[in-house]
This record gives C-alpha cells, sequence and structure tokens, in this order.
C-alpha cells in the first residue's frame, strides 16, 4: 500500500512539472510573438529637419527716420500719424524767430560790407587817376618824384583796403548762408511718398538733436531682415532659396518667400558671429506691420 501511494506522488509531480514546462513554452512564445509583432509596427525613424531657422523683423524696403538737425522749440507740427504725405511735404517746424533774426543780421553785415568794397574801389579808382596824374607831371618835369611816389603808396593803400574789404564780405556772405541753412533746418520735409507711421512730437515741446521724431513708411513693398544666421548656418544658405514666414502677432499666417540678400560681412552679437540676410515675400497682408516679429524657415536649395 505504501509503495503504491509513493508512486502516485511521483506520477503527480512528473505531471505537475510537465504543465509548468508547457506553460512556460506557451509564455515564451507569447512573447516571441509580441516582440514581432512590436518590431512591426514600431514607428519610423522622423527625417530630421534640415530648415535653417531664424527670428527677423518686417521692415518696409523704404522708409525713413527723421530728427531735427538743429536744437529748439517746437511750433508746429502740421501733419498727424497715419497720414500720407508725398516728398517735400513739411511735418514739423520750429520756432523760428531767433533763426529769423540771425538771418536778419546777418543779411545787414553782409550789405555793409558790400558798401564798404565798393568805396574801396572807388578810393582806388581815385587813388589811380592820382598816380597817372603825378607821372605825367613829372615826366614834364612839373612835380617832384616825391609827389609820384606818394601817389604810388596811396595806390597800393587802397589796393590793400579792397583786398580786405573783398575778404570781409566774403566771410559775411558765409554767414549769410550759414544763417539761411539753420532757418531751413527748422523745418522738417518728407524726404519721400508715404504713411506717417510714427510721430513723437506736440507744439511746444523742446526737440532734442538726434531723437527721432517722425517715421515714414512707403507701405508699397516690404522685407524681412533677420541677423541670427550665424557663421555655421550662414554656409547653408544662398540667394534665392526658399522660404517660408509665419508670424508670431497672426498665427495662421504662412507666406512664402525668397532670400533675397546675404550680407557678407559678419558682426559680433550675442556672444557670436552673425550675418543680415534680407528676405522678400512673394506676397503680403495688410495686418502685417512694421516691425513685426517674423519666424523664418529657410529651406536650403543644396
Amino acid at each position: 500500500m505504501k509503495e503504491k501511494l509513493l508512486a502516485g506522488s511521483k506520477w503527480l509531480r512528473r505531471r505537475w512539472l510537465i504543465l509548468v514546462l508547457i506553460l512556460a513554452a506557451a509564455a515564451g512564445a507569447w512573447w516571441l510573438w509580441g516582440s514581432r509583432q512590436n518590431t512591426n509596427n514600431a514607428i519610423p525613424p522622423v527625417k530630421a529637419d534640415q530648415r535653417v531657422l531664424a527670428e527677423g523683423i518686417v521692415f518696409p524696403v523704404k522708409y525713413a527716420q527723421m530728427v531735427m538737425p538743429v536744437d529748439g522749440t517746437v511750433g508746429e507740427v502740421l501733419v498727424r500719424e497715419g497720414e500720407q504725405v508725398v516728398t517735400g511735404q513739411p511735418l514739423i517746424r520750429l520756432v523760428r524767430q531767433d533763426y529769423q533774426a540771425r538771418v536778419g543780421s546777418s543779411r545787414a553785415d553782409l550789405a555793409r560790407s558790400a558798401a564798404t568794397v565798393e568805396q574801396a574801389r572807388i578810393n582806388l579808382a581815385d587813388a589811380q587817376r592820382e598816380l597817372e596824374r603825378q607821372q605825367r607831371l613829372e615826366a614834364a618835369g612839373a612835380t617832384p618824384k616825391q609827389q609820384a611816389d606818394q601817389a604810388r603808396t596811396a595806390v597800393e593803400r587802397n589796393q590793400a583796403v579792397l583786398a580786405q574789404a573783398e575778404a570781409d564780405r566774403m566771410t559775411q556772405r558765409a554767414r549769410v548762408a550759414e544763417a539761411e541753412g539753420l532757418l531751413d533746418k527748422t523745418e522738417l520735409r518728407a524726404p519721400l511718398d508715404g504713411k506717417v507711421a510714427f510721430l513723437d512730437i506736440k507744439p511746444g515741446e523742446h526737440a532734442t538733436l538726434g531723437t527721432v521724431l517722425v517715421r515714414i513708411a512707403d507701405e508699397s513693398a516690404w522685407e524681412i531682415r533677420s541677423d541670427d544666421l550665424t557663421e555655421l548656418t550662414v554656409a547653408r544658405v544662398q540667394i534665392g532659396d526658399a522660404v517660408s514666414l509665419t508670424f508670431d502677432g497672426i498665427p495662421d499666417l504662412t507666406i512664402p518667400a525668397k532670400v533675397q540678400f546675404i550680407r557678407a560681412y559678419g558682426e559680433k552679437k550675442r556672444g557670436d558671429i552673425t550675418y543680415t540676410v534680407t528676405i522678400v515675400p512673394e506676397q503680403w497682408d495688410n495686418r502685417l506691420r512694421w516691425n513685426m516679429t517674423a519666424q523664418i524657415a529657410i529651406t536650403p536649395s543644396r
């Protein structure tokens, strides 16, 4: 009876061992099948983006940033922001009394100098006639040589006076031109046709030299400029490369463009050598404005 129990126990253990082996084999097959499925369903490798990415600023192709060339108080502001202007149109005029007074004073000085020149010419002509008379008398023995020498000295003296008067008149002419030039500079005029995009001055305020008071934009043509391209990326770009432009302020807008210009000279900015690139859009959107930020994606053609 004991031997039968031992035999039965061995038989049960053998069956459990076989069952464990079968389960292990099944699990291994399942894992292998799953691995193959995962391999077959793996995401294909993503191709690296070969585009050159940069950030740029919107600029009108033609524009002017204007400062008053002379110091003074603003008397008149003759335009408004957003107004269309034409070349030569007055924009800002300073208080001009002091400049006008300077012009009047210098012109009066010039008139006095001119009168002095005319008097010096008359005096010289009289002295020359007297010299000729004394020379004739001397030749006829009717006057001593000393009289002729004195007449000759008088001519030389009057020649010197005339030369000095003419020099003074030239100086006064230069002063008149300078005063008139300063007066002319008290009026700021438009250097091109366009829109007043920026106006930062009011009558009564002081116009400081070097401060931009007016910006005028010709809105018929625009471009994007970027100085983000380093020496490592600019070598991949050439004129004519295709560009895709997007804009921070208008997320739904994409504009195709071309590289128009690459500055040959690199400048040290932000700790690196960078090159300025100009991008010309193939179309435009009127929502865009001067100084808006553009994201630039250049597709190198090489």
